[in-house]
């Protein structure tokens, strides 16, 4: 080989390790991108399951309160409804056989 290829050769060999050095770099900088990007993410889905369970929360516990007041006003009501509905089930269910 010439000088004048070696030297080629050499600056070749160079440009690669650099392009692997920044290739590097870049590939971490991306990751790191990501992770927050992810990290963000699941703080926003955390943030909303938990106002999505306050919400259920307290709807289900106004239909509890809501039931118990229609119970205690009108129990032959309650008894009649219950009755219904749980012969209702009781023949659909037989009906599937």
């Amino acid at each position: 080989m010439d000088n004048q290829t070696s030297g080629d050769f050499e600056a070749v060999k160079q440009d690669v390790k650099d392009l692997k050095t920044d290739s590097s770099a870049l590939a971490g900088h991306l990751r790191n991108k990501a992770s927050d990007g992810i990290n963000g993410t699941l703080g926003r889905i955390e943030e909303t399951v938990s106002d999505i369970w306050d919400r259920v929360s307290r709807t289900s516990t106004q239909s509890y309160e809501a039931v118990e007041r229609n119970v205690e006003e009108r129990p032959m009501m309650a008894v009649l409804a219950a009755f219904a509905i749980g012969a209702s089930v009781g023949w659909l269910l037989d009906r599937r056989r």
